[in-house]
C-alpha cells in the first residue's frame, strides 16, 4: 500500500548522502528519459496518506528546488480571465389587480421541475483497489452495458486527451522497475511509451501537445515529448482547461489557499476559491465551470463553481468523504467517488447535485486522495 511513499523515501535518503541533510535536496536528474534524454524530470512526490475517512490535502505549498534549467516564459497571449456567460431570468410580469384573470384549474401543488430524461453514457476509468494484493488497478466501466472490467495493474491518476484518443497516466515501479513516470498511450492503455521519469497527476493540453503534472508542491509544464519541461507555479491537482492555456490547481499565495487557475504561458494566475481544504478541481467540457472538493462546511464534499469564482454551490451533502470529482463528456453528469454506504464506491449525479445514482463499488488504497478518474465518450 505505501510502496510509492516508501520509493520516495528511499530517494530522499539517498540525496541526503550525497548531498548533507538540511534543506530539501534538489531533485536527481533523469538517467534514462525516452525521446528527450536532455529533458530534467518532474521530481518524485512523496504522496501523502491522509487518513481514509476524512483525508486531509497538505495545507502548506512544498518549497521544493526548481529545475535548474527553466526556459523563460512565452508572454500570454490572454490577460484575463474569460468570464462565462450568465444565464438572465426572464422577469415575471406583474398581474394588475384591474386586469381580469382567465379561470384556470387551480393546481394541487408547486409544479415540480421535471428532471432530464436520459442516462450515463459513455466509458469510465478509474483507479482500483485489489485489496487482497495490495495494489492498484486500472479499471473501465461501460455505462451501456454495465460491463466493468480490469485493464492493466498500477497504472493510475489518469486522463484523457480533448479528443480522447489518447491517455496519460502515472506509472508505478512495482510494474515499470526502474522507469515509474508518466506514460502516455492509446484509450485502451495499448502502444504506451514513457514521457518523462518521476511526476504525478498529468493532463493534456486542448492540442494534446503538452502536459501539466505535479511533483514536490509545484505545478510543472512540459511537452507531450518529455522535452521542454518547466516550472510554472506552487500547487497541487493540476488539471489544464480543456479550451484554453489555463490549468486549475489548489495553491496557497501569501495565505490565500483555494482553488487557482494559472495561465500557461505567462505564469498569471487568478484565484477562483478560498477553502484552505480545497483541491481536486475537474473541468466541465465546455471550460465554464469546475468541480472540486472542500471540507469548508465540514467533511469533504463535492462542489460547483464557475471559472470566474462565481456561483459556487455545493452538490453532495453526506456525513463521509466525497471526491475525485470528473464530468461526463456531454457535461450532464459528474461522477465523483464515496464511503457513504460504509464500503467506496462511485456514484454520478447531475451538475446540480440531482439524480443521484450508484454505479459500482470501487476500494480505495489509504493514498487514494491523489487518484483521479476519467470519462470517455
Amino acid at each position: 500500500m505505501m510502496k510509492k511513499l516508501l520509493l520516495s523515501l528511499c530517494l530522499c535518503v539517498a540525496l541526503s548522502l550525497l548531498a548533507g541533510c538540511g534543506q530539501t535536496p534538489t531533485p536527481p536528474p533523469a538517467t534514462a528519459t525516452p525521446e528527450s534524454p536532455t529533458a530534467t524530470p518532474v521530481p518524485p512526490t512523496a504522496t501523502p496518506v491522509p487518513p481514509t475517512n476524512t483525508p486531509l490535502p497538505p495545507t502548506a505549498t512544498s518549497t521544493s528546488v526548481p529545475p535548474t534549467a527553466t526556459p523563460t516564459p512565452v508572454p500570454p497571449t490572454a490577460t484575463s480571465t474569460p468570464v462565462p456567460p450568465t444565464a438572465t431570468a426572464t422577469p415575471v410580469p406583474a398581474t394588475t389587480t384591474n386586469t381580469p384573470v382567465p379561470a384556470t384549474p387551480t393546481p394541487a401543488g408547486p409544479t415540480a421541475t421535471p428532471k432530464p430524461s436520459g442516462n450515463p453514457a459513455g466509458v469510465l476509468l478509474y483507479s482500483n483497489a485489489n485489496l487482497d494484493a495490495d495494489r492498484w488497478e486500472l479499471w473501465q466501466y461501460t455505462f451501456a452495458s454495465g460491463e466493468n472490467k480490469m485493464l492493466k495493474e498500477w497504472r493510475t491518476e489518469v486522463a484523457f486527451s480533448r479528443d480522447y484518443k489518447l491517455l496519460v497516466y502515472f506509472g508505478w515501479p512495482e510494474v515499470m522497475k526502474d522507469k515509474p513516470g508518466i506514460y502516455v498511450s492509446g484509450p485502451d492503455l495499448s502502444n504506451e511509451r514513457l514521457v518523462i521519469l518521476g511526476g504525478a497527476y498529468p493532463s493534456f493540453s486542448p492540442d494534446g501537445g503538452r502536459l501539466s503534472a505535479q511533483g514536490g508542491g509545484k505545478v510543472y509544464i512540459l511537452n507531450a515529448d518529455g522535452g521542454g519541461l518547466r516550472a510554472l507555479s506552487e500547487g497541487e491537482y493540476p488539471a489544464w482547461s480543456p479550451t484554453d492555456n489555463w490549468i486549475a490547481h489548489r495553491a496557497c499565495f501569501g495565505g490565500s489557499c483555494g482553488v487557482w487557475l494559472t495561465f500557461a504561458d505567462s505564469g498569471e494566475r487568478t484565484r477562483v476559491s478560498s477553502g484552505g481544504s480545497d483541491g481536486q478541481p475537474a473541468w466541465s467540457p465546455d471550460g465554464k465551470q469546475l468541480a472540486y472538493i472542500s471540507k469548508e462546511d465540514g467533511n469533504f464534499e463535492v462542489y460547483r463553481v464557475n471559472r470566474d469564482g462565481t456561483g459556487a454551490v455545493r452538490l453532495t451533502n453526506e456525513s463521509h468523504s466525497d471526491g475525485l470529482p470528473v464530468w461526463s463528456p456531454d457535461g450532464k453528469w459528474i461522477a465523483f467517488r464515496s464511503d457513504r454506504s460504509g464500503t467506496w464506491a462511485i456514484y454520478v449525479m447531475r451538475p446540480d447535485g440531482s439524480d443521484l445514482r450508484k454505479i459500482v463499488d470501487a476500494p480505495v488504497l489509504a493514498v487514494w486522495f491523489f487518484e483521479k478518474m476519467a470519462w470517455r465518450p
